[in-house]
């Protein structure tokens, strides 16, 4: 068996920085990029794609990519039965990244991404013989609406959920907890693009509220002023997921999160309007936005009062550092979002990065 990597949600911005990360390193890993796709040209195609949104000239490491069909929604993943064999004979470490980040998705819908999806991830990785590692990437919001410090060796409450995406995925890690594998659980808070090159391929999540604010579309922001925002850069993310990839002695759960250096809703507000040149919003109550107004499904986060103990995280890598404060990368991912036009114009990373590096 070789030490091959088998990667779901490759196509996804966490999925391909962890990617680009593993490609970077000398002698790095083969990597089954499963993908959604009718054959193995379309496969191919999309794999392409990935390349295209990281470089702009690809490095000969590329090669190391293996596309394969699959759906996490299919029995067995879809997997051909020719795919499967080869999967199952040349993995050494799965990295299932693969979720539906939907916040209003139905219940039934989301457990079938979120849930059975990890099971039939898990299935594959039983037959993997001599199988190192299975690090699943969760969310650090399946404590739902606890408050105060949530621990990475503490369990979530399994209750209080803000929506289906926090249920399912916290009823994910369940399966994985059940599952007979040597595993690692890792939660992202809220990713954000690199730091410093403010690189992403996705707007969302918190780049909604920060693209209305540059347009100007927010006069009043229901949310509590003292409200915890923890945001995380991407690349972070990755070098803890590659870290748990390959500790020998990992274990349990690990939270790649801001953690003591998250800020406040008022800290991220007056960062926003400062590097945007707009005077900052309202704030309202938490709770008085319509269902339909397109901020809705957010508003939760602008009310949450948990912080997220890292560090175990941080004694992942070699510096235990962590992240540097979102205050300090937060100009750039502003940017990176007005320069591309919120991502109509996109960069790829490499070029974000050159744009961003010392002269």
């Amino acid at each position: 068996m070789s030490d091959a990597v088998f990667l779901t949600g490759g196509t996804g911005l966490l999925g391909m920085e962890l990617i680009a990360q593993l490609l970077e390193r000398d002698e790095g890993p083969d990597i089954f990029v499963a993908v959604r796709a009718g054959d193995a040209d379309e496969a191919q195609e999309r794999v392409t794609t990935l390349l295209a949104q990281l470089y702009d000239d690809p490095p000969a490491s590329a090669s190391r990519l293996r596309p394969v069909r699959a759906e996490l929604t299919a029995p067995e993943l879809g997997l051909d039965a020719a795919d499967r064999r080869e999967v199952i004979a040349a993995t050494g470490r799965v990295v299932h990244c693969a979720a539906s980040v939907e916040f209003t998705l139905p219940l039934p819908e989301a457990r079938e991404i979120n849930v059975e999806g990890v099971r039939r991830v898990l299935e594959l990785a039983h037959e993997m013989d001599g199988l190192e590692r299975f690090v699943h990437v969760s969310t650090a919001y399946v404590c739902g609406r606890l408050t105060g410090v949530f621990e990475e060796d503490q369990d979530p409450p399994g209750e209080g959920f803000r929506n289906t995406y926090e249920q399912t995925k916290w009823e994910g890690e369940q399966a994985i907890a059940e599952a007979d594998l040597p595993h690692v659980i890792v939660r992202p808070s809220v990713v954000a693009g690199e730091d410093p090159s403010g690189w992403t391929s996705t707007f969302n999540v918190i780049y909604a509220p920060l693209q209305a604010f540059a347009r100007g579309l927010f006069t009043e922001v229901p949310a509590d002023p003292e409200g915890i925002i923890d945001i995380v850069p991407v690349d972070y993310v990755a070098e803890v997921i590659e870290a748990a990839l390959y500790e020998p002695e990992a274990t349990g759960a690990f939270h790649a999160v801001a953690g003591e250096r998250a800020m406040t809703v008022t800290e991220l507000i007056e960062h926003a309007c400062s590097a945007l040149g707009r005077e900052p919003p309202e704030l309202s109550p938490p709770g008085t936005l319509a269902d339909n107004h397109p901020a809705a499904v957010f508003e939760p986060y602008f009310d949450v009062h948990s912080r997220f103990g890292d560090r175990r995280a941080r004694g992942l890598l070699p510096d235990g550092a962590g992240p540097r404060s979102p205050e300090d990368y937060m100009p750039a991912l502003i940017d990176y979002g007005v320069q591309t036009r919120w991502g109509k114009q996109p960069l790829s990373r490499q070029a974000a990065r050159a744009r961003t590096a010392p002269q």
